[in-house]
């Protein structure tokens, strides 16, 4: 085992109003967004990002795809998909 400790990261819970517009913009585009994805890139806390996206989602920014319990996937309402055929 390993004696050095391990550094724990400390996420934001709240959104600063330049990163939120920044945030829009990109989800809107993406072809894939999670939760998981977004606490990461902003350095936000997942619960945080969950509640951005279920808010995007009721705005018509990002579009519900799939998901469970634990984890749900969306896509920008912009962006491009691939043609079925």
């Amino acid at each position: 085992m390993s004696t050095e400790k391990s550094e724990k990261i400390v996420r934001d819970i709240e959104v600063k109003p330049s990163i939120l517009e920044q945030i829009k913009k990109e989800v809107q585009r993406s072809k894939v967004v999670t939760p998981q994805s977004l606490a990461l890139k902003y350095n936000i806390r997942v619960s945080v990002a969950k509640r951005l996206l279920r808010q995007f989602e009721r705005e018509g920014l990002v579009v519900y795809v799939d998901g469970n319990s634990r984890i749900r996937i969306y896509r920008g309402a912009r962006s491009k998909t691939p043609k079925e055929g």
